[in-house]
């Protein structure tokens, strides 16, 4: 429905325009009225209406001063100016206004309800020309996303080529010139394994990720990555003698987002050393992961690298700032509570600094006891069978190795009771990522089994699909493209474009009547998103294949 808001100073003229037109029957819904251009101003700007019809000789404020000042306020609203004088200079006005239509009076019913009907068809295009432009922006930006993800992944390998980095960079309009560096690595969920529950409420995740999205965009010493399926990475930028002060910037801003939202839940923001060249980012994102690795012993939010190593270098220091308060571990480190933890949610790769760090946690001279040192391995089996027997995992592997032969290996030396540890730990997240990927492969099915049946709907969505697996709508972005290999979005045009190509070798259908069987309304998006996806347009595609 248009909101329509009627000014016409006669009485019998307005009573007569609200009772002729059957306004709802045409997609039109009568809003406000006014009997002079004073009057209806604010009224307008007040109710936002859709089309204004007006009069052009009223009391007060004339049609076209209020003409001026709507359009100024309310740019994108239509305007019919009704008057009973055939004066070309009027209409010349109203036309250098943006008027949409000029009316003369007396005009009857049935041309009227012509004109509205022309105004009203000419207003669901737009909306629908609108609506298309919006979905090919937030394609593109699907497409730019996934594109970055990997500039990333290649941005902080060691090997890589500088002179492409810069090129690949400036293909996707990221700035990434700058005296200094540093990685964060931000995870808005770390108590939570996410591996086996899939009716997790989306609600929080997508607010955070709202946010998040909200500040980096357009960052100017900043940009946003991300990093592992749950969790981001901000290549932060600076001069070198302002590169800290925009890490802490950064941090306290994801700091004060976690602190708004409304559910209260871990997060973890490990802060990686600064590194003074580009070549050198791969080192600071490696010590970003080291601090991340250690979340599972930290009783705080936000664990810079440097702290993480000063700590260790003087472990008998009290002076400790908030932001690095590690927890006075020792017997506390027994906690099962940690051992769950890293299990729900840690990587195969962290395995071995985690062990590492648990064991120096509980402390090296308890560690050098050979009664104490196969409590702390019999604590870790125990909680390893323990969370794979929650899983409904086959534990043969471990469970059935004998317990005389286990405490023989271990009790060798401390390094001897990290190996076994560590094996048990890999094997156990192996295990889980096994018994995930299963659930993973299931959902999947059901959503890939429906977009391959459906993408010829245009209204198809990654909503729908979520909905049809019955998940969240942010846990089957996430979980589509790290099985997929691509984003929903790729998917489903990578389909409809292959199905293009087939129609254009074997038919001989035109451009139009493709898009609409591979459920694009819009020809030209069609167009458009064909020659960004194959290099060439329909036409050019079809000559091609028929030289060939």
């Amino acid at each position: 429905m248009l909101k329509t808001f009627l000014v016409e100073d006669e009485v019998v003229i307005r009573e007569m325009i609200k009772k002729m037109i059957p306004w709802e029957q045409y997609g039109f819904e009568l809003a406000g009225e006014a009997a002079d251009g004073e009057m209806a101003l604010p009224l307008i700007l007040k109710s936002k209406p859709d089309l204004l019809i007006t009069d052009i000789k009223m009391p007060f404020m004339d049609g076209l001063t209020l003409c001026r000042l709507v359009k100024k306020e309310l740019p994108d609203i239509r305007i019919v100016i009704l008057s009973g004088y055939d004066d070309f200079n009027y209409a010349k006005q109203a036309i250098s206004i943006g008027v949409e239509d000029y009316l003369l009076k007396p005009i009857t019913k049935n041309a009227f309800i012509e004109r509205l009907e022309e105004i009203h068809n000419r207003y669901e295009h737009e909306k629908t020309q609108r609506e298309y432009y919006e979905k090919f922006r937030l394609e593109m930006q699907e497409y730019e996303k996934n594109a970055s993800r990997d500039f990333f992944e290649t941005l902080v390998r060691a090997d890589s080529d500088l002179a492409e980095l810069y090129r690949r960079a400036d293909k996707l309009n990221l700035d990434i010139v700058a005296e200094a560096y540093n990685i964060l690595i931000f995870t808005p969920d770390t108590s939570e394994g996410n591996y086996n529950s899939y009716e997790e409420c989306s609600d929080w995740e997508a607010e955070v990720q709202d946010k998040i999205n909200t500040y980096f965009l357009n960052h100017p010493v900043a940009i946003l990555f991300r990093h592992q399926v749950f969790s981001y990475a901000i290549l932060v930028k600076g001069q070198k003698d302002t590169i800290e002060k925009n890490t802490e910037e950064c941090v306290k801003a994801i700091q004060d987002i976690m602190n708004q939202t409304e559910r209260r839940t871990d997060w973890f923001i490990a802060v990686g050393k600064s590194a003074d060249r580009l070549s050198m980012l791969g080192h600071s994102y490696r010590t970003a992961v080291r601090a991340n690795s250690f979340r599972y012993l930290y009783d705080g939010h936000i664990l810079d690298y440097q702290s993480l190593e000063a700590q260790k270098e003087n472990p008998s220091d009290s002076r400790r700032e908030d932001s690095v308060q590690l927890r006075n571990v020792n017997i506390n480190a027994l906690n099962p509570a940690i051992l769950q933890k890293f299990l729900s949610s840690g990587l195969a790769e962290e395995v071995d600094d985690f062990i590492r760090d648990y064991f120096n946690a509980i402390g090296q001279e308890p560690m050098s006891s050979l009664v104490f040192r196969n409590y702390v391995v019999l604590n870790v089996r125990f909680s390893v069978l323990s969370f794979l027997k929650k899983l409904g995992c086959d534990d043969s592997e471990i469970s059935g190795q004998e317990m005389e032969n286990i405490m023989d290996e271990t009790g060798k030396t401390i390094e001897a009771a990290v190996d076994y540890c560590g094996k048990i730990l890999k094997k156990a997240i192996a295990l889980r990522d096994e018994n995930a990927g299963n659930q993973n492969r299931s959902v999947l099915k059901l959503a890939v089994d429906f977009i391959d049946h459906n993408y010829m709907d245009e209204e198809i969505s990654l909503n729908k699909a979520a909905h049809v697996a019955n998940v969240s709508a942010n846990h089957f972005s996430a979980l589509f493209s790290q099985n997929m290999g691509q984003t929903f979005t790729e998917y489903l045009t990578d389909l409809r474009m292959n199905k293009a190509k087939e129609l254009l070798r074997c038919t001989a259908m035109r451009s139009s009547e493709i898009a609409g069987e591979v459920g694009y309304k819009d020809a030209h998006y069609f167009s458009y998103l064909f020659k960004k996806t194959q290099g060439m347009t329909p036409s050019e595609y079809r000559k091609m294949r028929g030289e060939a």
